[in-house]
């Protein structure tokens, strides 16, 4: 009989496990892999606001051999292009990113990752669409420990200046401390 009740509690522990494995594994993967800078705008000014997503970017890229990191980047990059979710739209989010831009190459090398996207990322806008496009990627690229700077590329030439006011494009870019642009 003892034999008994120590098998049946061990296969209910075993059983225990399992369930608590599956729900943990489940719960992982509807964690956010990745963090998103979209454009908040009021009346008078613009911001950028972290939107945390789950993009399972290594799937994203099968095609192209790219470190995991550039990856994450390259699927984030396209999901601003994509714009926002309909939860984000209804919080008032949007992306000065043009929806044709494509991300033709990632590489991150000594902590520079640089960025070529198609020269639609060029295309429209005045001066508050260029600097937001230009925040939107910078912000989204760098990635804290792995990447310290962003140099970007427009169809594989450096992009020294943007849209027709000639908006200077830093290169390479290093994201300043503290708070997130106001423009």
């Amino acid at each position: 009989m003892r034999t008994v009740v120590l098998r049946v509690a061990a296969l209910a522990l075993l059983l225990l496990l399992a369930l608590v494995a599956t729900l943990s594994v489940r719960t992982l993967q509807r964690l956010p892999d990745v963090t998103l800078y979209l454009v908040r705008s009021d009346a008078t000014s613009f911001t950028l606001e972290p939107v945390h997503r789950r993009l399972r970017a290594q799937e994203a890229r099968r095609e192209v051999a790219v470190q995991p990191s550039e990856a994450t980047v390259w699927a984030a990059l396209e999901a601003i292009a994509d714009g926002p979710s309909g939860e984000e739209v209804r919080r008032g989010l949007g992306s000065e990113v043009p929806p044709a831009t494509r991300v033709h190459d990632v590489q991150l090398e000594d902590g520079v990752l640089t960025v070529d996207l198609s020269a639609d990322f060029t295309a429209g806008g005045g001066t508050a669409s260029m600097l937001g496009r230009l925040y939107q990627v910078h912000y989204t690229a760098a990635r804290p420990g792995a990447v310290e700077a962003v140099r970007l590329l427009v169809d594989g030439e450096p992009l020294v200046a943007l849209g027709g006011e000639g908006i200077l494009v830093d290169q390479p870019w290093t994201p300043p401390p503290g708070a997130l642009p106001r423009w």
